[in-house]
């Protein structure tokens, strides 16, 4: 499976979500210096990807560019991983809090949107192939 993907488009994202991040900091009444840095670090990562991907592998996986078909895979099985690892985390703090007395209400709703994003993309997948 091939994707097409600009070489500037991680770099754009992380220009918009540092610029989104440098905002919501100031609707927060912080001061300019800590929104200027929470710009340069999320903003920062995106040029460093961009800048490193020709020369790094997993920059280039980072940047949603993978060289090849192995790197496709790595990135497959790490993805997989993440979201087992997030599974077990999502009940973990949801039983946690439920025993603790405290609100797991939020743990709930993020269960249940990976719930329906994984259903949903077995759905998806299995209708496609």
């Amino acid at each position: 499976m091939t994707t097409r993907m600009s070489r500037w488009l991680v770099p754009a994202v992380g220009f918009v979500l540092g610029l989104l991040m440098a905002l919501a900091l100031l609707g927060r009444h912080a001061s300019l210096g800590q929104a200027a840095v929470a710009f340069v670090i999320v903003a920062g990562y995106a040029v460093a990807l961009r800048a490193l991907q020709s020369r790094s592998d997993m920059a280039s996986l980072l940047s949603g560019l993978p060289r090849d078909e192995r790197w496709e895979s790595i990135n497959l099985r790490a993805l997989s991983l993440a979201a087992q690892v997030t599974a077990v985390v999502l009940v973990g703090a949801f039983l946690v809090t439920q025993f603790g007395g405290g609100d797991s209400t939020p743990y709930a709703w993020v269960g249940v949107v990976f719930a329906v994003g994984y259903l949903g993309g077995l759905v998806w997948y299995r209708s496609r192939s």
